[in-house]
């Protein structure tokens, strides 16, 4: 291994180590305090909005709502007369229901109406009611006070618990006190009066404050207004038998205005259909599914439990460190994905262990904090490390070499020395048509610009067909398929920039002159070939640059010069043609065979007007007639029939739609009228037009 690479993989574990310990120590930092509070609420919070589970089958709720009190003829502002609740307790006794809940406060006495309620819960022997601790401010201090059922109510109930329900300071709940602390000692909580009656097991759970395993939205558990149970509604026959049965009140609205006894959730940032409106809205809670969600965790064990600080905490400093192994030790793009790839499996790690193992976890700061920043920091260490060194190494070549050049060297791909090797390539050149009359007059800053926005055109099309661009001359471009680097489709790829030149250089390019800017459109002509050529560093050993050379190239150069005696725009040669896998996907046109100036054989040449089976994609338009008077006189040409030779191109010069007279039917006619009547006798006739200027 190089020294090089020796000293960038040490520096990449050098930052592999410093970023897994800044990131380890941001997670120590938020476990349980400032925004690790709310990344740890969003790792209780998350796995609840990917599902719902069902809620313990003995559970069935029997609410009152303001249709319970319009039906029942009570008004809305009274608490209900206890009577009904008595034919509830009653009815519920008859139809076997295990054991009764009351999740209202029944703290204020009222004779006519206990009597016949007590009698009732009596009855049914395991009822357990509801208290609320109660803060009120007297003078300097809080006074702390039970708000319980009244004596004749609890006398003859089976147990009773406190409702009250802590919430985090966003107001969510998400944790039960199974025993709460008064000034009174210690009372059990409404879930754990019914546990404890149901199991018979006095004892206190473990844990002092569980979380809540939610079941659902507002809505899961099933119930029944309590109106119907009295026999106002159709109810199941065995809806009640054996259940546990809660009774509470349940709020109409759905808003975050909806008033008391409603809470948030886990589940009411997921907007449900409110059938009222058939809008979306976000619902609350009501405390009676708090209160029956707190019994079934209670009943079932299925409590949720915070994961063991200390094995949370080595959780947060080691995962860091795997993280920035990842990003920092592989290859940017591979490395980053990896790593997002462990942080997703942290989370969905987290989200089964909550869901299927009651185990809760602050899995979000290492996925939605640690992981990001190791990310961003890893990417800025591979910056500072390979491509900040590359930039000043291109920065420093470009001054006396091409770009393409120095990306080579910068990636060992190509050495230094002076020299080149032979290849078979695709050259392209292309030229602006009338740039020399047009920038003359023009101020150098406005020629500079036309230049660039020119460029920024005409090498789209060769980028975006995977050519390398060699170099620019004045107006000129060359690139090449083949070399440095070699390419599928070579053929057809140069073919396909030309097309797409040509379709950008019909938009218009602003002009600064003196009189005002202006729109003009500036045509290009391109030539290309096709063979072997010198592909390598060129030059002296003080200044080089690479380059393609040989009779290839500069039979291409000449290809494009040729389009202006033609009246074309591209021209390949035939020796293009033949290498294309798909020829006849491209509109062409036979020319002729032409010996360029300075050459002695001469080649076939056919002109590109764009894409067959498309019209809308021919850049250049020709007209049939002038199509078929033009092939009859090139036919007639290189037969050596040059009387009929003359009569075709001359109808072909009449056709010609864009120019007053066709160019290229001129150039044959002009070397007819040279050759007389009749092809030369002393020498073979090749039906090829000898040029004599480039």
């Amino acid at each position: 291994m190089s020294k090089p690479r020796w000293n960038r993989r040490l520096k990449r574990l050098g930052a592999t180590l410093l970023i897994g310990a800044l990131a380890s120590t941001m997670g120590v930092l938020l476990l349980d305090r400032g925004p690790g509070l709310g990344l740890q609420r969003l790792s209780y919070d998350l796995p609840f909005r990917f599902t719902e589970s069902e809620p313990p089958d003995e559970l069935v709720l029997v609410y009152l709502d303001e249709a319970t009190y319009t039906d029942l003829d009570q008004p809305l502002s009274q608490p209900l007369d206890r009577r009904f609740h008595a034919e509830l307790t009653k009815r519920l006794t008859a139809v076997g229901a295990r054991t009764i809940v009351f999740d209202i406060l029944f703290h204020d006495s009222r004779p006519e109406e206990d009597e016949p309620f007590a009698r009732a819960i009596e009855a049914h022997g395991r009822v357990v009611l509801a208290g609320e601790r109660m803060r009120s401010r007297g003078g300097s201090s809080d006074r702390d006070s039970l708000l319980l059922a009244t004596p004749d109510l609890r006398r003859v109930a089976a147990g009773w618990g406190l409702t009250a329900v802590p919430r985090d300071s966003d107001d969510v709940i998400r944790r039960v006190l199974p025993v709460i602390e008064t000034p009174f000692g210690p009372r059990p909580s409404l879930a754990e009066a019914v546990r404890r009656l149901e199991t018979g097991d006095e004892n206190p759970p473990s844990i002092a404050a569980p979380m809540l395993h939610h079941y659902g939205r507002a809505g899961t558990f099933p119930g029944y207004r309590l109106s119907d149970v009295l026999g106002g509604g159709t109810i199941p026959e065995d809806a009640f038998r054996d259940k546990i049965v809660i009774v509470g009140a349940r709020q109409n609205a759905g808003g975050f205005d909806a008033g008391k006894d409603l809470f948030l959730t886990p589940y009411s940032a997921i907007p449900i259909e409110d059938p009222a409106t058939g809008t979306r809205v976000l619902r609350l809670t009501p405390g009676v599914e708090i209160q029956a969600t707190a019994m079934g965790n209670a009943l079932e064990g299925s409590w949720i439990v915070r994961l063991d600080p200390g094995v949370e905490k080595w959780i947060v400093v080691l995962l860091p460190f795997a993280f920035a192994g990842l990003a920092c030790l592989l290859p940017p793009i591979r490395g980053g994905l990896l790593c997002l790839l462990l942080a997703t499996g942290v989370g969905v790690a987290g989200t089964l262990a909550q869901q299927m193992g009651g185990v809760q976890s602050a899995w979000a700061i290492p996925a939605f904090a640690q992981a990001p920043l190791v990310l961003v920091m890893a990417l800025g260490a591979h910056y500072l490390i390979e491509y900040s060194a590359r930039w000043k190494l291109r920065r420093a070549f470009r001054s006396y070499m091409s770009e393409e050049q120095a990306r080579q060297i910068d990636e060992d791909e190509v050495s230094l020395e002076l020299g080149g090797r032979e290849v078979e390539a695709t050259i392209l050149f292309s030229d602006l048509e009338g740039f020399t009359a047009m920038s003359e007059g023009l101020p150098p800053q406005s020629v500079s610009k036309a230049l660039i926005s020119y460029f920024e055109r005409a090498t789209e099309g060769i980028l975006d067909n995977d050519g390398t661009i060699i170099k620019y001359v004045g107006d000129a471009v060359m690139a090449t398929w083949g070399a440095p680097l070699k390419v599928d489709r070579e053929a057809d790829r140069a073919i396909d920039a030309a097309i797409q030149m040509q379709r950008a250089s019909a938009r218009p390019i602003t002009l600064e002159t003196t009189g005002g800017k202006v729109e003009k459109v500036l045509g290009t002509r391109v030539g290309i070939n096709r063979g072997p050529g010198l592909a390598g560093n060129l030059g002296s050993r003080r200044r080089f640059d690479y380059s393609v050379i040989g009779d290839t190239t500069n039979t291409a150069a000449r290809l494009e010069g040729l389009n202006k005696m033609l009246g074309t725009s591209v021209l390949v040669s035939e020796a293009v043609l033949d290498a294309c896998t798909e020829p006849d996907r491209f509109l062409t046109r036979r020319m002729g065979s032409f010996v360029l100036k300075g050459k002695k054989q001469g080649i076939g040449v056919f002109e590109v007007m764009g894409e067959r089976g498309d019209a809308a994609q021919a850049f250049r338009q020709r007209q049939e007639a002038y199509l078929i008077a033009y092939q009859e006189g090139l036919g007639a040409f290189e037969s050596g029939d040059l009387m009929a030779a003359r009569e075709a191109f001359l109808e072909a010069k009449l056709l010609h739609d864009f120019f007053p007279e066709d160019p290229a039917s001129r150039l044959f006619l002009d070397a007819i009228e040279s050759l007389g009547s009749e092809v030369p006798k002393e020498q073979a006739w090749r039906g090829e037009v000898v040029l004599s200027s480039k």
